[in-house]
């Protein structure tokens, strides 16, 4: 027999499943989900259904299918998501690591896409929710977005159009084309939540163009003039000239926006046993307005040998190595800052 205890777990274990059955039967089906046209009339917002045995399936399966109206992918939607908060944040970069749960992601796309949740109901096993984008407020922010980011492309273009001085053009548009790619991005986004005319954005097309164009006629007008000071037999010319050609850089003897000067100092000493040399070397790299942009120096330590020739081809060689080792590293670097 059962004793009174155990027949009173069990009376209260029974009386729980009911009411979990009777709440299952009966739950509370939230009035959008009978009326969806009504409320969430399309005209006035981008919605969808999403089911999942969570909450938090349900809610990513109904971000999944408002997605497909961007016709973007999840990885697409968080890296323009990160690219938001980096740019809200007024340091523009794009080299902070970002790294979110399944959980952080579903919160961050809600964010991108402007989306917020209705009620959620639970019934035959199943969550159910519906997503919406009011059309109207979503636009809203992409457009002071898109504003806020044409100002900073506006004012990298008055560097980045300034070519005489590519190098330092190159720099700003070098920035100025992932902030064009961004609203170029928002703008695609904009005109899904909203129908608005093609003219709508034409200021800030342009301003997309025009970067992509400065980037272009930039790298087009880097054309170094090497002008060398104490050269033997070309050997640091075509070192040089090699090292910025590979590059993907035009080089000149007689013509160039941008020089570099390049200037090695000798100081020889004789003796029975042969020739020596001690070698300096400063190279500097000029923009379009004679400003030194880069510097680069190096000291080499003594190279001889029986005869003039011999010691200044060895001596000469070792500053061969020297630039092919370390000179593109550190100009590139420079550009890079």
């Amino acid at each position: 027999m059962l004793s009174s205890l155990n027949l009173k777990k069990c009376s209260n274990l029974i009386f729980f499943l009911i009411v979990c059955s009777f709440n299952v039967l009966f739950a509370k089906v939230p009035e959008w989900y009978e009326h969806r046209a009504t409320l969430y009339p399309d005209g006035f917002y981008i919605s969808a259904v999403g089911e999942g045995d969570s909450k938090l399936e349900a809610e990513t399966s109904a971000l999944a299918t408002i997605s497909m109206y961007f016709n973007i992918t999840t990885e697409v939607s968080n890296e323009l998501e990160r690219k938001m908060r980096e740019y809200d944040g007024k340091n523009y970069s794009f080299s902070k690591q970002t790294k979110i749960d399944e959980k952080a992601k579903v919160s961050s796309k809600a964010e991108f896409f402007g989306v917020q949740f209705d009620e959620c109901f639970y019934v035959d096993g199943k969550y159910t929710t519906l997503a919406f984008i009011d059309r109207e407020a979503v636009f809203d922010v992409y457009y002071q977005r898109i504003r806020d980011a044409a100002a900073k492309i506006e004012g990298l273009l008055f560097t980045a159009e300034d070519f005489n001085n590519p190098l330092s053009g190159l720099e700003a548009a070098e920035e100025a084309v992932p902030i064009a790619d961004y609203i170029a991005e928002l703008m695609k986004m904009a005109r899904v939540v909203k129908k608005c005319d093609e003219s709508f954005f034409v200021e800030e097309e342009a301003l997309v163009q025009r970067s992509y164009s400065a980037l272009e006629i930039c790298r087009q007008n880097l054309t170094f003039q090497i002008v060398i000071d104490n050269d033997y037999e070309d050997m640091i010319y075509t070192t040089i000239s090699s090292l910025m050609e590979e590059s993907g850089y035009a080089v000149s003897k007689y013509n160039g926006v941008c020089t570099i000067p390049v200037k090695i100092t000798v100081e020889k000493t004789e003796s029975s046993s042969g020739i020596f040399l001690y070698c300096g070397l400063v190279v500097k790299i000029a923009d379009g307005t004679g400003k030194d942009f880069f510097s680069y120096s190096r000291t080499f330590p003594k190279k001889g040998g029986k005869t003039e020739r011999q010691a200044y081809n060895r001596a000469y060689q070792v500053i061969q190595e020297e630039l092919k080792n370390s000179f593109i590293q550190e100009f590139s670097e420079r550009l890079i800052r």
